[in-house]
């Protein structure tokens, strides 16, 4: 599959120094337009495919309240949080918001995202650095 974007980025990146890198799931484990909830160490991380079958593998938690975003819906480059609705993009940005802004929020509004890829039937992330 190309890669264009941010994935060639990530592939690019992993390509040149793959010591940071950890294998956090096989890629049949993540299904297109699908995201599952992955423990590497102590990070609680979420892997999800978007449509065009990109990875991306984040924190698994909300900035808004903390809550796991595993177990939201995928569509298209959209990953949708369970329990409120917050939106985010393919690079964790937050698109849409469907409560009334809070100021009780955990964080800003963006998810944290770690640069990933796809090689040798695994996803690879760096959960040292964010993207």
């Amino acid at each position: 599959m190309p890669l264009s974007g941010r994935g060639a980025s990530a592939a690019r990146q992993f390509e040149e120094d793959a010591t940071d890198w950890s294998a956090v799931c096989t890629s049949d484990e993540v299904a297109d337009c699908t995201a599952r909830a992955v423990t590497l160490g102590a990070a609680r991380l979420v892997v999800w495919r978007d449509g065009e079958g990109g990875v991306h593998v984040w924190d698994d938690r909300c900035p808004h309240r903390g809550d796991p975003l595993s177990g939201g819906s995928v569509n298209g480059g959209l990953l949708t949080c369970p329990s409120h609705g917050w939106r985010f993009d393919v690079n964790g940005q937050q698109v849409r918001m469907l409560t009334v802004a809070s100021p009780r929020c955990m964080s800003a509004n963006d998810a944290t995202a770690y640069p990933a890829c796809e090689r040798d039937g695994l996803i690879w992330a760096c959960v040292t650095s964010p993207a």
